[in-house]
């Protein structure tokens, strides 16, 4: 049976982005002041190591490194989700089963890789490690192929399942997952842009990648979404889509970087095969930055004193 919808993890989280540094390493005084940042805004929950964090090319000692510094950090303020970088099923199975880190409430699982070539691929790969996990996973659903989506509603009446998090954005969708889903599967979207039809419809959340640079601009939208208020979260909406449509050019995590780095939050170093933005890139995230409006900045610098 699955677990009450009241317990379904929903509002605004955050894709907690993996700082590096000149030579490449993690850069855990970064990642340090980002998170402290994170902690310190209306953010209901972090993903570590999600979808925004460059998971899969940090090796698994860097992964279990990052995850114990973010929790010491974090010392139970927000809710803790635990990624484990798309990988094979077997490899998988093997990392949740040993996921013993106590005030993490559910591991994010990134899409396997090599992708499936069918729907029961999925199936078999999100089953099994639901099987060996002992907290409840959230799936990954990375791209819409037509006739490749049906795994998702199948893995919903599994009771180790809690939900899944969407990077298509794709209305129809999670017009079908919302009107089919069983009671306690949760639907969050990872396309910031996105946020305000996907509320429309009756999504639980928004896993955001916008949030590691404007988390509390960004998180007033979820706020009064999830409120009802659709007047006054279009009109919060507005004032951020140039900047959330220009991050859409490149595709994270390189924009997020950069949008982070003229934020002086952190240098806009990738690891490969991720290459930093392109110079016109970096242009139209200056000019989006600049144009917003003045309480957004506000909300940001009380984040860091």
């Amino acid at each position: 049976m699955k677990e009450s919808a009241s317990n379904v993890i929903h509002g605004h989280g955050v894709s907690l982005i993996t700082p590096f540094n000149a030579t490449g390493e993690v850069d855990y005084p970064a990642l340090e002041r980002l998170t402290t940042s994170l902690i310190r805004s209306n953010v209901h929950f972090l993903v570590v190591l999600g979808h925004a964090s460059e998971a899969a090319l940090l090796d698994e000692d860097e992964q279990v490194r990052v995850m114990d510094f973010v929790s010491e950090i974090n010392n139970g303020t927000k809710e803790l989700v635990g990624g484990v970088a798309g990988t094979s099923t077997r490899n998988a199975m093997r990392r949740v089963a040993t996921f013993d880190r106590r005030d993490f409430t559910s591991i994010f699982c990134g899409t396997p890789a090599p992708l499936p070539s069918s729907n029961s691929g999925y199936i078999g790969h999100y089953r099994s490690i639901a099987q060996a996990s002992p907290l409840p996973i959230l799936m990954h659903h990375e791209r819409a192929i037509v006739g490749q989506s049906e795994w998702v509603l199948e893995m919903a009446n599994e009771k180790n399942v809690s939900g899944v998090i969407d990077e298509s954005g794709r209305v129809e969708l999670f017009d079908q997952w919302i009107q089919k889903r069983p009671s306690g599967f949760g639907l969050l979207s990872a396309r910031d842009s996105m946020a305000l039809p996907l509320f429309a419809l009756g999504i639980d959340g928004v896993v955001s990648t916008i949030g590691n640079a404007f988390p509390d601009a960004f998180g007033e939208i979820v706020d009064l979404l999830d409120f009802g208020a659709m007047h006054e979260a279009r009109l919060r909406h507005h004032e951020l889509a140039s900047l959330l449509r220009v991050m859409e050019i490149e595709g994270r995590p390189t924009t997020i970087k950069s949008v982070l780095s003229q934020l002086n939050r952190c240098s806009p170093s990738v690891r490969l095969p991720n290459t930093p933005v392109t110079e016109a890139t970096h242009q139209l995230i200056y000019k989006a930055i600049a144009e917003l409006p003045e309480h957004i900045g506000s909300k940001l610098l009380s984040q860091l004193t």
